[in-house]
């Protein structure tokens, strides 16, 4: 085997998952039924199998061994890169999101500071008004008692009660007794004039109280602000950074040129390609496929179920193309078997599995059974009988003379898959296919 060294940077399985699990399955939701007739299931994963899609892919990907170079790390150079630029557009998108709402924030809180100014302004105004008017009570009150005191004691009670009786035959008399109501009045004037003025003061100091709060609010809202609109201007350039990165790796990969790939890849690892990759490239061959069901279908079933196992689909579909002839055997037509699983040399047909979807998703679980000692898997088992030797074969050279016994197994298979290889590279080179459609998660 060729010297080994890490393969171009590793997807990061979890904060993909994260990211683009919810994207993935709205996909699900709004993907175009396959033509053909075949229909894959309607059912949209849960979150507790997205969960376990996730579960099953990340540890599968920790398992991924180092492989030597290969023609095709530039497209997990761009597929990183890319995933680079989600992300960080997602943090963009957060950013924005949490600064506008502390703008919002910060306008309510100013709003509201405003509001509570105004108040403690009405309540100062209020407080001096009833302060002043106390004052002129009191003056009044104080100089009515003043005169009280000098003219006091000239009536008699009996002459008082007279009065009071309406006898005003005294006009001396009769006005110390308007006197003295108008003094009484001035007292309950006054004692009046003292209560407005202690509710006014109470108002005064919660209105002031209620102030200090909005103004600290609004200080606060304020740094809050000014913390996000920081977030989000890191987050913007962080952005505008990977989106250039993204363009560079692009750039690099159209230019790029065809080559072998070694048998040394590893069949642990997430597709390179894409399903208009291998479907456009099938197109141009001269295979003869004897099925209802278009190629296209089949290149994004196994786009779809290697990426939810953790396996190498794009180079599945290659190796689907060499067992089943261009998928024109009798086990792809009756059996929806694309890999000669249970097809011995002496056995007259492979396994029969339900539909083609489950023919694909059983060779992508029995690859992942030869390349994982304890696979955890992302769906049921289609088959319990789909358990290879486990942990034998981490790389698709390992395959040979084990998954079958033709001694140049593997070079067939990495033969066709540089085959389609070139073809995505010309592609790229043509600027196409860098925004085919995403993968979708599959249903169980």
């Amino acid at each position: 085997m060729s010297p080994t060294r890490s393969l171009a940077p590793r997807l990061r399985p979890r904060l993909r998952w994260v990211v683009c699990v919810v994207t993935l399955a709205l996909a699900a939701t709004v993907a175009p039924a396959p033509a053909g007739g075949q229909q894959s299931s309607p059912d949209v994963p849960s979150a507790d199998e997205l969960e376990q899609i996730a579960k099953a892919q990340e540890e599968t990907l920790a398992l991924e061994p180092d492989a030597p170079a290969s023609p095709d790390d530039p497209f997990a150079t761009v597929v990183v890169a890319d995933q680079d630029a989600l992300d960080a557009a997602t943090v963009r998108l957060a950013a924005v999101a949490s600064s506008d709402a502390a703008d919002a924030a910060l306008v309510t809180a100013v709003a509201a500071l405003d509001v509570a100014r105004k108040k403690a302004d009405a309540a100062t105004a209020r407080r001096n008004a009833t302060r002043d008017e106390l004052a002129l009570e009191r003056d009044r009150l104080s100089d009515l008692t003043v005169r009280a005191y000098v003219t006091g004691g000239k009536v008699s009670i009996d002459e008082f009660s007279a009065l009071v009786e309406g006898d005003t035959t005294d006009p001396a008399a009769g006005r110390a007794v308007l006197f003295d109501q108008v003094l009484k009045r001035q007292e309950a004037v006054t004692a009046v004039a003292r209560k407005d003025a202690s509710v006014a003061r109470k108002a005064l100091v919660s209105a002031r109280s209620k102030l200090k709060a909005a103004q600290a609010e609004a200080d606060s809202r304020a740094a809050v602000a000014a913390n996000r609109a920081d977030d989000e201007a890191k987050a913007i350039a962080a952005h505008e950074r990977a989106a250039a990165d993204a363009a560079r790796a692009r750039s690099r990969l159209s230019r790029s040129p065809a080559g072998l790939v070694p048998e040394g890849v590893s069949l642990i690892g997430m597709p390179r390609l894409n399903a208009g990759d291998l479907a456009g490239w099938f197109r141009t061959t001269t295979y003869s496929p004897r099925v209802a069901t278009p190629i296209e279908d089949y290149a994004r079933w196994f786009i779809d179920e290697g990426r939810a196992e953790g396996i190498r689909g794009d180079i599945a579909f290659a190796q689907a193309v060499l067992e089943t002839g261009g998928f024109a055997n009798n086990d792809t037509v009756l059996a929806n078997n694309f890999s000669g699983i249970g097809h011995c040399d002496t056995c007259p047909s492979g396994w029969r599995f339900p539909s083609p979807e489950m023919g694909v998703r059983a060779q992508i679980q029995l690859l992942k059974s030869y390349a994982v000692r304890k696979p955890v898997y992302a769906h049921d088992l289609v088959d319990k009988r789909l358990r290879g030797p486990a942990g034998c074969c981490p790389t698709w050279g390992d395959l040979t003379t084990v998954w079958a016994t033709d001694p140049t197994y593997a070079p067939k298979v990495m033969l066709i898959y540089s085959g389609i290889l070139a073809y995505a590279l010309g592609r790229r080179a043509a600027g196409q296919g860098f925004d085919d459609p995403p993968p979708v998660v599959p249903a169980p």
